[in-house]
């Protein structure tokens, strides 16, 4: 029993450890975010190769209008989930350049896609990532 009541004693102060741990983490700067995060426009160059995009991660903050320019070097029909309103699904063609321009409206990872005649019925290239910045 002395056991038990020792152990609800502590909950208290290990919640509150652990809150302290959160707001702590909360206040660390993002190293990670994109050096042009303040710039009101960026510009990403991307190339889609057989079943993969190179990068393989494109990054922006939210609030952003980005321009992908894309160069495509295999026929398919290329997908941003997430952002189907503002890139509509688009065939694409090998040896085409593709400028796509839009808002980051919406942080969080957003997967790049094709869709392929010959390949997969529908192939993860990469990853476009929005930074809440």
């Amino acid at each position: 029993m002395l056991r038990s009541t020792a152990r609800l004693r502590a909950i208290p102060s290990i919640v509150c450890a652990l809150a302290i741990a959160a707001q702590a983490a909360a206040c660390v700067p993002a190293a990670d975010l994109p050096a042009d995060c303040d710039a009101a426009a960026v510009t990403l160059e991307a190339t889609l190769v057989e079943e993969r995009l190179e990068p393989a991660t494109l990054e922006v903050c939210r609030g952003q209008e980005v321009t992908i320019e894309l160069t495509v070097e295999r026929d398919a029909t290329f997908h941003l989930h997430g952002y189907d309103a503002e890139v509509p699904a688009r065939q694409v063609t090998a040896g085409e350049a593709v400028t796509l321009t839009f808002e980051a409206a919406r942080s969080g990872q957003f997967p790049i896609a094709i869709h392929t005649v010959d390949g997969p019925a529908e192939a993860t290239v990469g990853t476009f990532i929005v930074h809440e910045g």
